[in-house]
């Protein structure tokens, strides 16, 4: 078993698909599975965040990585992680009819469990 320099378990397989397999699986998403944007995403790459069952997963060309959080505090410091490293992405983009463009990103800090509970 692999344990990343946060603490968190770290699975790692080999899936050859592209991100839409997760993005519009409905059991996926209900589950509680959120689509994390970066720079990077494309139909090959993508990031999911799961704060019910503190877990996040990663694609890439058909690299498939779990990260098992233990506890809240565990995957905050992922998210964090996180948002330090990858760029922000966006939402959409939209032009209007004088070709001034509005682009909409995601308020990562809704990913990180607000209250954290003592044990």
């Amino acid at each position: 078993m692999e344990i990343n320099e946060r603490g968190n378990q770290v699975e790692r397989s080999f899936f050859p698909t592209e991100r839409y397999r997760w993005d519009f699986n409905r059991k996926f998403t209900a589950a509680g599975w959120e689509q994390y944007d970066t720079s990077q995403d494309a139909w090959y790459f993508g990031v999911w965040v799961n704060k019910r069952l503190l877990q996040i997963q990663t694609y890439a060309e058909g690299d498939l990585t779990l990260v098992k959080c233990p506890d809240a505090e565990h995957f905050n410091a992922e998210i964090k992680s996180m948002n330090e490293f990858y760029e922000e992405g966006f939402v959409a983009k939209t032009i209007d009819k004088d070709g001034k463009m509005t682009v909409y990103r995601q308020d990562r800090a809704l990913f990180f469990i607000k209250e954290i509970k003592a044990c």
